[in-house]
This record gives structure tokens, C-alpha cells and sequence, in this order.
């Protein structure tokens, strides 16, 4: 495997892990009424994902030192520019489907309470969980358009 695959795998895995964990927590909290520690959660995330993801690529950059290579300008970087419009596209479409809801909801008479203390949390948490929808999709999808060898 290559270094750029095996970054990917390490990048999947360990979003999937650290961010599964947090939202799992974040639904929880909402559940129970309590969202005073969200935050702590939040940065307590990308903590673990800063520091998982620097020593994993540390190391693996140390396993894989003799067989370095420059990035292939050819089919690795056509995979990755690929993956990263359809991550774009994902994007793009979760913000118009929010926005759609919204809008929808609104014509209904239905407005979220702008008092609640939930509101930001959910917005917030809603916000950051199509980002990472997003960059789980650009990882899976530049390791299956990666060409085998």
C-alpha cells in the first residue's frame, strides 16, 4: 500500500472513531438537556483527531521513508481532484437541503425558538457534521478512484 492510501485509510478510520464518538455524545446530551459541556467535547475532538493524525502520518512517513516517492501528477492526483468535487458537491447539497427545510418549515408557520440555549448547539453540531460528512466522502472516495497497481 501506498503512503498516500495507507494517510487515507489512517484519515477514515480515525474521523470515523472520533467523530462517530462525539456525535453519539452530542445526541445524547441533546436528549438529556444538557449541552453545558459541548464545547469541552468539541475541542477535546480535534484534539485527539490533531494529534492521532500527526503521529500516525509521523509514523507511517518513517515506515514508508525508502520508498518515497513525489506525488504522482497523473491518476493519484486526477482521483483526488475528483474526490474533492464530489465532497464539494456533498457539501453544497446538505447546506441547500438545510436551507430547504428551513425555508419549507417557515412557510408552514413553524420557526425554531430563538431563546432556546439548544438552538446554537444544534446549529452549530448540524454545521460541523456536514463538514465531516464531507471529508469522511473526499477520503472514501480518493481511495476507490486511486487506480491499482
Amino acid at each position: 500500500m501506498t503512503y498516500r492510501k495507507t494517510h487515507l485509510w489512517i484519515s477514515l478510520v480515525v474521523g470515523l472513531c472520533v467523530w462517530g464518538a462525539y456525535f453519539t455524545h452530542v445526541v445524547r446530551a441533546l436528549g438529556a438537556g444538557d449541552v453545558g459541556g459541548l464545547v469541552w467535547w468539541f475541542v477535546g475532538a480535534l484534539v485527539v483527531m490533531v494529534i492521532v493524525e500527526t503521529a500516525a502520518t509521523g509514523l507511517i512517513a518513517w515506515l514508508f521513508r525508502w520508498r518515497t516517492r513525489q506525488l504522482d501528477d497523473g491518476p493519484t492526483l486526477q482521483a483526488a481532484l475528483k474526490a474533492s468535487h464530489v465532497a464539494l458537491m456533498i457539501l453544497v447539497a446538505l447546506v441547500l437541503i438545510s436551507a430547504a427545510g428551513l425555508s419549507i418549515a417557515g412557510l408552514f408557520g413553524w420557526s425554531p425558538s430563538l431563546t432556546s440555549p439548544n438552538l446554537p448547539v444544534i446549529a452549530a453540531n448540524a454545521l460541523l457534521a456536514m463538514v465531516v460528512v464531507a471529508e469522511l466522502a473526499r477520503a472514501a472516495f480518493t481511495l476507490a478512484l486511486i487506480p491499482r497497481r
